[in-house]
């Protein structure tokens, strides 16, 4: 799983480690996000290392700033929205100084993709450009890593992960539960309210459970207990061994379930049973 850092740096330093990537200048030249803090306001900055400068957008200008902080993380994805809207799980950066939140948006101007402040109750994105804060309607938002969300029944939320179908036609989603001292990748199915982990040869009933939420994941073609790059770690083992999640076709389903490398196959929990399948997709984060 990803975690965002923020590092606390000037513009004449060079960019840490995984330093996040956020669009190129009119000419080019790559931006990086940060932030800064301006009359007790932490905005979201632009970084410009090529150039050595960072500046950020308020009360209608561009402002060039010097101490700074990176975001460096890895896994990030940008998600598009308008008018003042974020997604579920935006990256909030900020805020202004009367405690309302401020989100990392980028948008298209002038021949660059500059990042800025996502400001809800103003409906817009502010990006700094050419010496003023420019406002933008249609812009994309940084949001987080994978995020796992207690839940129970049939609660779901936007943004978890869907992962197949049932026998009869009802949606599956990605979860997890314990059992056993096991933290095992689940099958969330809301129609029948409640999840279902593999364990034991048994299809195990959970009430509690948690859903996988986020953006830029995929299914990659797997088997014997393999995973590719990237697959999402979900649990482990009560001796430690990491589980994955994957999903496979069986019985007229789509379903998801646990990779077990050490047993080289995917478990799935169907029909009351923990069935065995050795070829797979696994869960990936782009």
């Amino acid at each position: 799983m990803g975690e965002f850092t923020w590092v606390s740096t000037n513009v004449y330093s060079d960019l840490p480690p995984f330093a996040m990537h956020a669009g190129h200048d009119a000419d080019g030249d790559p931006i990086y996000v940060g932030r800064a803090y301006h009359n007790g306001d932490v905005l979201p900055a632009k970084i410009v290392p090529n150039k050595q400068q960072a500046y950020v957008a308020w009360g209608g200008e561009e402002i060039n700033k010097q101490d700074i902080e990176v975001l460096t993380g890895q896994h990030y994805n940008w998600v598009p929205a308008s008018g003042g809207g974020v997604p579920p799980h935006a990256f909030r950066v900020g805020r202004t100084n009367d405690g309302e939140p401020l989100y990392i948006g980028r948008g298209h101007w002038e021949g660059s993709l500059t990042p800025g402040k996502v400001h809800p109750s103003h409906g817009c994105l502010y990006i700094p450009f050419g010496g003023r804060e420019h406002r933008l309607d249609n812009y994309e938002v940084l949001v987080q890593p994978e995020t796992w969300v207690n839940s129970s029944g049939s609660n779901i939320i936007p943004g978890t992960i869907h992962a197949g179908h049932d026998a009869d036609g009802d949606d599956i989603f990605v979860g997890r539960a314990y059992h056993e001292g096991d933290l095992l990748p689940a099958k969330v199915i809301p129609r029948k309210g409640c999840a279902y982990v593999p364990y034991g040869g048994r299809e195990v009933v959970k009430h509690d459970f948690e859903l996988l939420t986020g953006y830029g994941y995929g299914w990659v073609p797997d088997a014997n207990g393999s995973v590719p790059p990237g697959a999402v770690i979900c649990g482990r083992t009560s001796d430690g061994e990491p589980l994955y999640i994957g999903r496979g076709h069986y019985g007229g389903s789509f379903t998801p379930g646990k990779i077990h490398p050490s047993h080289g196959c995917l478990y799935i929990p169907f029909g009351g049973q923990e069935i065995t399948l050795t070829n797979y997709e696994v869960l990936v984060r782009a």
